[in-house]
């Protein structure tokens, strides 16, 4: 019994003698606890955004189409490069590249400019049935600006030809060098037409001076291009309008085309030569333009 008691006297001293302490708690620091976290300038979050901007197909033969088309938000202006220059904000339009090619589109506003690319991969060689190799003339240029003037204002014609011998256009010119400009002043909308020969044929390209009543502004409709692609085709082939205008509540395209969307593409296969007329309007004014598919 007196053992027992020894026993339990040493152990309840030292059990006195042992001090429980908690783990320690964990104080976050400021600095390396806190998630990081990372922010843009404002002014980011304000340029334009690329929804999208692709090529279909993307792989083509050589001497086929390929379609650029892009959708953007938030921009004032928008360009493609490879000479292509101002389009719509919102848009599509045939390519034909030559070789394997990266466009890169722009779209710019006045916080910023965001930028996207699309590749056309083109295999192969150009076929030596098409056209380019019936050495016909190439009209490079043919253009009039201003597209919009009021009557007895003057505008600018200019054109460049290669491949040629002579060289017309009508109403006005009858022979004049391959490459030049003149000052035009109609009094009513005129097409000029342009006409070029050489030992292997003739070739048309013609463009619209739009003459209107009111004083061209910034509400006033503007086509920026009307182009074919190819602009000289076989017999039985097919050609593809596209045209890029702005401000237009309505559009239409003659020689049996009929209502279009302001910017868009469409495919042609006329059995002769054919002058297509794009007519933009709004109840401010309107403007047209032309292009011709020359069927050899």
């Amino acid at each position: 019994m007196k053992k027992l008691l020894v026993v339990f006297l040493i152990i309840v001293t030292l059990a006195g003698c042992v001090q429980v302490t908690a783990p320690p708690v964990a104080v976050p620091s400021s600095k390396a606890q806190q998630p990081v976290t990372s922010s843009s300038p404002a002014s980011n979050s304000l340029t334009p955004n690329i929804v999208t901007f692709d090529a279909t197909p993307s792989t083509i033969p050589a001497g086929d189409t390929s379609t650029l088309k892009w959708v953007t938000t938030g921009a004032v202006s928008v360009s493609i490069n490879q000479e292509i220059g101002p389009v719509a904000l919102n848009g599509s339009m045939p390519v034909t590249p030559l070789a394997t090619i990266t466009y890169t589109l722009s779209a710019t506003n006045k916080y910023g400019t965001s930028t996207a690319t699309a590749q056309v991969i083109v295999q192969g060689v150009r076929p030596v049935s098409t056209p380019s190799s019936f050495n016909l003339p190439v009209v490079a240029i043919l253009k009039v600006e201003p597209a919009n003037i009021l009557s007895g204002q003057t505008a600018v014609l200019t054109w460049e030809v290669q491949n040629s011998f002579d060289v017309t256009i009508s109403p006005g010119f009858s022979i004049i060098p391959v490459k030049g400009s003149r000052e035009v002043s109609p009094a009513f909308p005129t097409t000029y037409k342009l006409t070029t020969t050489n030992d292997h044929g003739t070739i048309i390209a013609t463009t619209t001076l739009t003459v209107s009543g009111v004083q061209p502004n910034e509400e006033t409709p503007v086509i920026k291009y009307l182009i074919a692609t190819p602009y000289v085709i076989l017999k039985g082939e097919s050609s593809t309008l596209s045209w890029t205008s702005v401000e237009g509540s309505s559009a239409s395209i003659d020689k049996g085309v009929g209502i279009v969307d302001g910017s868009g593409t469409t495919r042609v296969t006329p059995k002769e030569t054919t002058t297509y007329m794009l007519t933009v309007t709004n109840p401010r004014g309107a403007q047209f333009q032309t292009v011709t598919v020359n069927v050899k």
